[in-house]
């Protein structure tokens, strides 16, 4: 059970993770295209793009121990009834 639930939020991490990475790139050239700044905006999307990645991860992450708890709880509580 607990393997399982781990696999998932690793898989899920990493998928926002590119989702966001790539969100950024795509903006940024898009942005950077019709300004005609070259890096300028890619790179700051970039940034920009860690810290949202970091906290997209302790969420997703805080919301699975807060289930795999849950779990926990009422299958303690059914085996003590």
């Amino acid at each position: 059970m607990v393997q399982t639930l781990l696999i998932v939020v690793i898989g899920q991490v990493g998928c926002i993770t590119l989702a966001v990475v790539l969100a950024s790139v795509f903006g940024g050239l898009w942005l950077d295209s019709q300004f005609g700044t070259k890096p300028m905006f890619t790179l700051v999307l970039l940034f920009a793009g860690i810290p949202i990645s970091v906290l997209l991860m302790l969420s997703l992450s805080r919301r699975a121990l807060s289930r795999l708890k849950e779990k926990h709880e009422t299958e303690t509580n059914k085996t003590s009834a």
